[in-house]
């Protein structure tokens, strides 16, 4: 992931992190985390209350971990290594209490502590698009260009 968070074992939701609510399954050893996003709900929504829907007999009455600023985690970054030669399980406390792998590079880009979804974003994509608007309107070549409308066949 963009941030240094790993996307696996049981604190794989890089919104709730170390407050994650994931289980094991019992049969399959698996870790599960299907309905740990009921707490995002509003607190009278119905699908709260029922017990055999989701997880059996269980009622979800918890809040939301809070939303934790660019800035709140950093400080929990800013620490970490940018690049691991060794298995991230080294790292102090990982899988248990976070799962913090590096510190990625795009920390250092002024944006990145004031964005909101920092691992929503398409990095490839993002500079292939660049790259071709800003080399097609150099060349000025108008095979690529979004001003030109494409023929409607008929």
């Amino acid at each position: 992931m963009l941030s240094g968070w790993m996307t696996t074992r049981k604190l794989e939701c890089s919104y709730c992190m170390e407050n994650s609510k994931a289980f094991t399954l019992k049969h399959d050893r698996k870790n599960a985390w299907f309905d740990c996003h009921r707490q995002f709900l509003l607190m009278d929504h119905e699908f709260r209350k029922m017990k055999n829907a989701f997880r059996k007999n269980k009622v979800e009455s918890d809040l939301p971990p809070p939303l934790l600023t660019g800035h709140e985690i950093w400080e929990r970054v800013s620490q970490l290594p940018k690049v691991i030669k060794a298995s991230p399980s080294r790292l102090l406390g990982y899988g248990v209490e976070h799962n913090w792998t590096k510190q990625s590079i795009f920390w250092e880009l002024p944006y990145w502590k004031d964005n909101l979804l920092r691992y929503n974003l398409d990095v490839m994509h993002i500079e292939k698009n660049y790259f071709d608007n800003l080399f097609n309107t150099v060349m000025d070549l108008r095979v690529r260009q979004k001003t030109i409308q494409k023929p409607e066949w008929t």
